[in-house]
């Protein structure tokens, strides 16, 4: 496949019109030119990027431990498992909303992105544990259903960024409709990713300082 009309389709149909990477003045960008784009703007920007990947990593390292030392304390482990689950909804959904604003050239800062994974932690976690239960449900059935369930729904916190005031079975569909007809495409986008993932960790993982920015703006 040559083209990508994924980008267009995104653009018109999830408000991505301002968004440099999925959208251009002649339509639809092919794989090439989205990649293209995504190096060019995150040249300059890693740190930019990276201090709000540090902030989750550091918030994830902290419950990690806390989960350790009450891990044979049943209630309590339990209560932390589920404020876990909580927070890390939230704070990935807030992560693409960080993302999101930085590629479409709008100003953001760290409190931006707590403000926005506060306001709308409810809905984050309803929407990432009903598009796990689909894919789960799809996995169940056989690999390749689970595939493409999870490809259907892969955009689900992009829809969540732009329409957080969807309930979550609207947020769930409208993923859905936005991949119909162009889930080979987003699977073989991200299949256009391995080689660099698997040289990685033959660079001792310095390579994913560059890696992980150039594969979330892509």
């Amino acid at each position: 496949l040559k083209k990508y009309k994924i980008t267009k389709f995104l653009a018109n149909n999830c408000n991505y019109k301002k968004n440099m990477i999925f959208y251009s003045k002649g339509g639809s960008m092919n794989r090439s030119e989205i990649k293209e784009k995504a190096k060019g703007m995150i040249k300059g920007n890693l740190w930019y990027i990276w201090k709000m990947y540090l902030v989750v990593f550091a918030v994830a390292f902290v419950i990690g431990l806390v989960e350790g030392l009450f891990a044979e304390v049943p209630v309590i482990s339990f209560l932390v498992a589920l404020a876990s689950m909580v927070v890390s909804a939230a704070l990935s959904v807030g992560a693409i909303y960080y993302i999101v604003k930085f590629v479409r050239n709008e100003k953001i800062e760290i409190n931006d992105f707590f403000e926005f994974a506060k306001k709308h932690w409810v809905i984050s976690l309803l929407t990432t544990l009903l598009a796990g239960l689909f894919i789960l449900g799809g996995t169940i059935l056989l690999v390749i259903p689970g595939i493409v369930v999870s490809i259907g729904l892969s955009f689900v916190s992009y829809v969540v960024v732009d329409n957080p005031e969807l309930s979550a079975m609207e947020i769930i569909k409208k993923s859905w409709n936005l991949t119909n007809g162009h889930k080979v495409d987003v699977f073989v986008f991200g299949l256009s990713f391995i080689g660099w993932i698997i040289l990685s960790p033959l660079t001792l993982g310095l390579l994913y300082i560059w890696l992980i920015p150039y594969m979330l703006v892509a």
